[in-house]
């Protein structure tokens, strides 16, 4: 296959040539099994949270059915906590579905999967995640997969997964893009899941008479359903004499329902009959317009039949009167299931009769037309969902569209044009050179004779310049005063600045810290051509903040973007979090200045500042 130019040919496909291809070992801070056995410890309903198979999606972690260790257990896992942004994967079962840890689960614990904890400097959880969960990421388990009955994946082969790796703005790129389709796949699921709650309530208040529909009144009165329908039962053709199959009569098998997962009508089978094959068969031909029904093992799955169909002896088969409204009777026939399973006795083989169906009594309305009125509004919820859920389906596909293209480069979602000009500037200026620059040009802009510009100040300046400019503060540590990079002042760029003349040290009373050399000019023409000057006009807007409220601003930024790149809502707890768990910035949360509604503040500005 021809490579076209900008691209390479690698283990994983064609990915663009400043692309890194990297083995997940090389990226991720620690890959392990998770505790082995659900049946070897103590569980209760309160303790420590525990993740099962059961519990990973793709993307996300399902709640829902938890189990929890007693606490006195968690010390010997002490070693498998789990954190924010860690990715869970299944080794058994379904190999390589992955899901992020939400912060919230700092602390828990996870058994028969494996834990990855990505190193931010190389690649995002979001990204991995998204990776890991695309059709090239589930080829390499489905490849490396061993075993018998209980396929599963070691860890040996895990570490060895590679994994295309773009710069870490354009991981965030491409998985917030992902990631926005998935919260629209999200609301589409709940909002679904909302309409057939109600749709039940509406079936079992219409279908009771609980609530009547505008002009309609009376008594509803009670009938056996073979007082509504004639019941018709199914057979099957001897399979041995091939002129019994292969003909033009649909032949219906309780799989045909099941694979309408849902859907009211009935048009297709997997099989077909001759008329020799129904002649010579106990099977029925019911007329199109009927409600068949599944008897034997599975009970009261309905579909209506577009297409006169016959069935295999595992239905019962309702052909409706003249004062029977089909639809009413599907619907109908839908609420009495449990009643139906009732009927079929202890017997380990459910089936249900003609016998026990004929006579089962069913209130409903008299009038045909009530039954059409209730049917039409039931109808129109149904037609509802179907549309909702085949948006749900466009919405899936879409996603996997764009993994394919976005996962493999084929669409960049930065400017490559850009990321090609910086590769050209690096050869001119390394990154201590440009911090030099930018360190600089603070000084110059913030910085007076009366008022030098001190180091935490600058610091905080320059951590909002690459937040705006660059959309990411790379080498910001997590120090007691706020987001910190020492490798300015230890590594090189304060002291190449000085060295050039671009800043030199000055003292006025209380106040120490940096005003502008004899050669500023010269860093004030590399940062303009590097940076332009409306970056410099941006942070303006921060000029008369204190010290503490730019602490605040970045610290809270900071901590946003932890919980973003761990695939959780930037709140309030969330935040407070984040802080609470790094030794150096525990502290912070006995200050005034970060108050719950400073902080509570500060949330929406950081959005503002910088949409993602």
């Amino acid at each position: 296959m021809e490579v076209k130019p900008g691209y390479k040919q690698t283990e994983v496909g064609i990915i663009p040539e400043d692309w890194e291809l990297k083995p997940l070992a090389a990226i991720a801070d620690k890959i392990m099994v998770g505790i082995a056995s659900a049946a070897t410890h103590a569980y209760r309903t309160i303790g420590v949270p525990m993740f099962r198979n059961q519990n990973i999606k793709a993307g996300m972690l399902d709640d829902s059915d938890l189990l929890f260790v007693e606490p006195e257990y968690e010390v010997v896992f002490k070693n498998k906590r789990l954190r924010g942004g860690d990715l869970l994967t299944m080794r058994t079962g379904y190999p390589g579905v992955t899901a992020i840890v939400p912060p919230r689960y700092d602390s828990a614990q996870s058994f028969t999967t494996l834990i990855t904890r990505p190193r931010q400097q190389d690649a995002e959880s979001a990204y991995l995640c998204h990776f890991i969960n695309s059709e090239c990421g589930q080829r390499f388990f489905t490849q490396s997969q061993i075993g018998g009955a209980q396929k599963n994946v070691n860890v040996g082969t895990l570490r060895t997964m590679p994994i295309p790796l773009p710069k870490p703005p354009e991981q965030r790129a491409i998985a917030e893009a992902l990631s926005d389709v998935d919260g629209l796949l999200g609301g589409l699921d709940r909002l679904i899941a909302k309409k057939r709650d109600l749709k039940q309530a509406a079936m079992q208040q219409l279908l009771t008479g609980q609530t009547r529909l505008p002009g309609f009144k009376g008594e509803w009165v009670e009938r056996t359903l073979s007082q509504l329908a004639a019941i018709c039962s199914g057979g099957t053709p001897s399979t041995s004499d091939p002129r019994y199959w292969d003909g033009d009569i649909p032949w219906c098998t309780p799989t045909d329902i099941t694979a309408l997962d849902g859907q009211k009508y009935l048009a297709t089978t997997s099989h077909m009959i001759t008329a020799d094959g129904l002649a010579a068969s106990s099977a029925e031909l019911i007329p199109a317009r009927s409600v068949i029904m599944t008897s034997r093992a599975t009970i009261g799955e309905c579909a209506i039949n577009s297409v006169p169909v016959c069935t295999n002896q595992g239905f019962k088969n309702f052909v409706p009167y003249e004062s029977t409204d089909v639809e009413f009777l599907y619907y109908l026939l839908q609420t009495q299931k449990q009643k139906f399973i009732s009927l079929c006795g202890g017997s380990t083989f459910l089936e249900i009769g003609k016998t026990q169906l004929a006579p089962f009594v069913i209130s409903l309305p008299d009038s045909k037309a009530e039954q059409t009125a209730i049917a039409e509004v039931l109808a129109d919820m149904d037609t509802e969902l179907a549309a909702l859920e085949q948006r749900r389906e466009k919405t899936r596909a879409l996603k996997q569209a764009m993994m394919q293209e976005l996962l493999t480069g084929r669409i960049r979602l930065v400017d490559v044009t850009v990321q090609s000009t910086a590769k050209k500037e690096d050869k001119a200026h390394n990154w201590a050179i440009n911090e030099a620059v930018v360190v600089a040009v603070l000084v110059k802009r913030f910085g007076t004779e009366k008022y030098p510009l001190g180091r935490k100040r600058c610091t905080k300046l320059s951590y909002l310049l690459h937040r705006h400019v660059e959309h990411a503060a790379e080498g910001y540590l997590k120090k007691a005063a706020g987001p910190y990079n020492p490798a300015v002042k230890y590594g090189g760029p304060e002291g190449i600045a000085q060295k050039n003349g671009y800043i030199r040290p000055h003292a006025s009373g209380k106040f120490t810290g940096f005003i502008a050399g004899d050669k500023i000019a010269q860093a004030e023409g590399y940062f303009g051509k590097w940076y332009g000057g409306a970056a410099l006009e941006w942070l303006e807007q921060f000029r008369f903040k204190s010290n503490d409220d730019l602490e605040l601003l970045t610290t809270v930024d900071m901590a946003m973007e932890d919980l973003r790149r761990a695939g959780a809502g930037p709140t309030l707890d969330g935040v407070k979090g984040v802080i609470r768990r790094h030794p150096e910035w525990e502290a912070k949360l006995d200050r005034a200045v970060f108050s719950d509604q400073n902080i509570a503040a500060a949330l929406p500005t950081c959005r503002d500042l910088f949409p993602a």
